[in-house]
């Protein structure tokens, strides 16, 4: 049975800077869009998503506007990014005839095809990633099967899941190469979130029910150090909480972690996703606003979550871990008729001690601060206290104590980081 660490979704929280702001990425979507996001090798964002209304597949890069690049499509439907080690990127889509593909060699700029897959079935691709040699898995699902195709063109298949049903499943391939899946079952009263390693033959080889659950989503990444992390929501009817548990090796591997929090309707919306320097982001939804984690640990534990305002309800998110010091990730919403962006950046968490020396008879007592992410010191940390402005060291490090300090509230600040509100006791 898996345990899991428990964090409050409110305790060290931090609040994303004023300065960030939504950005609408497209409009005149339905409810249901869920954008496929990737960073390119050269860098680029690219966002995928279809608008069912107007029959079409559109392709942000790097935030700009929109192209279409499939019309008349009359069941437009969720569409999935992947790029291969040689640069190609490919871009299923579900058509009247299937799963289409579009090919684009010039990092998203210009797309081929479409190019017809031996997929037949009608729906939406609900995810698709790539084995170590480049070769593309896509999975649909329906009632009795959830389809696991591979290859350029799907040109095999395996149902995965003959119970019904499974849905949102979604797919990752670990660094030795295993593929995984996971979704959402209500094959059982009580539901189940489902994770299955696939053999060679893409069969499943064994599976890890997580239940009770009545929350959909059950986003699956693998990230670079053999490990591969599945979110789903506890509780029934009413989620509990977000959970992150980690798998090596097709089983679970140690303790995962649950954000405790207030949820209601149809939430959380989650969303997982590793950047390239193999930081996990956790993002999640709930009443009114996202939620961000970041873990430097390989999912061992987490570091401070932020929070911001949503500018209406969340339907569907997706997230984007993207690289640099000490980086952001990229989060779209679906407020129901249209996609929003905005970056996120990691939270700081701030650990208070003291220390106490002795001068003769006398005993003299300094407090200090550490700002950190996810238990590692931040430099460039300043902390504000009553009475006292202190700057960090190299370990994220400061004495607080001044000839004018006082204890009770403060605050701490990166750059790069949402600040926080801590307490001298």
């Amino acid at each position: 049975m898996l345990r899991l660490a428990v964090v409050a979704a409110g305790t060290a929280l931090a609040v994303a800077p004023a300065a960030a702001a939504w950005t609408p990425l497209a409009g005149g979507v339905q409810n249901t869009v869920v954008a496929s996001l990737i960073v390119t090798r050269a860098g680029t964002e690219l966002a995928a998503f279809d608008t069912p209304g107007a029959g079409t597949i559109s392709v942000s890069r790097s935030r700009g506007a929109p192209k279409i690049v499939v019309s008349g499509d009359q069941i437009a439907g969720r569409a999935q990014l992947v790029q291969q080690p040689s640069g190609a990127i490919q871009l299923y889509f579900p058509n009247t005839q299937g799963v289409g593909r579009l090919t684009s060699t010039d990092d998203g700029v210009s797309w081929t095809g479409p190019i017809q897959t031996q997929s037949h079935t009608t729906g939406p691709v609900m995810s698709a990633t790539l084995l170590p040699d480049g070769t593309p898995l896509f999975a649909q699902d329906g009632t009795g099967f959830v389809n696991v195709f591979r290859g350029l063109n799907g040109e095999s298949v395996k149902n995965v899941y003959t119970r019904c049903c499974g849905y949102n499943e979604s797919l990752a391939v670990d660094t030795a190469g295993l593929a995984q899946i996971a979704l959402y079952s209500n094959a059982d009263p009580d539901g189940a979130a489902v994770y299955s390693p696939l053999g060679p033959d893409l069969g499943p080889t064994s599976s890890t029910p997580l239940k009770p659950v009545d929350r959909h989503e059950t986003p699956l990444v693998a990230d670079r150090s053999g490990n591969t992390f599945l979110a789903w929501a506890p509780g029934y009817p009413t989620a509990t909480g977000v959970s992150v548990v980690p798998f090596r090796n097709g089983s679970p591997a140690g303790d995962g972690v649950t954000f405790r929090g207030g949820f209601a309707g149809g939430e959380p919306h989650m969303a997982l996703s590793v950047d390239t320097q193999d930081r996990l982001w956790a993002v999640w939804t709930q009443p009114g606003a996202v939620y961000a984690a970041r873990s430097r640990s390989h999912g061992m534990h987490f570091g401070a979550a932020v929070s911001v305002a949503l500018p209406g309800t969340a339907y569907q998110v997706s997230a984007l871990g993207l690289a640099g010091d000490p980086g952001t990730v990229a989060v779209v919403v679906n407020t129901g008729s249209t996609l929003v962006e905005q970056a996120l950046q990691p939270g700081l968490s701030v650990r208070v001690f003291k220390k106490t020396k002795k001068l003769g008879k006398k005993k003299v007592v300094t407090w200090w601060a550490q700002a950190v992410d996810d238990g590692i010191g931040v430099p460039g940390a300043t902390f504000s206290a009553p009475g006292c402005r202190a700057h960090g060291d190299a370990s994220g490090k400061a004495q607080l104590t001044a000839a004018g300090f006082r204890r009770g509230s403060a605050k701490a600040a990166a750059p790069g980081y949402a600040g926080a509100s801590f307490k001298v006791p």
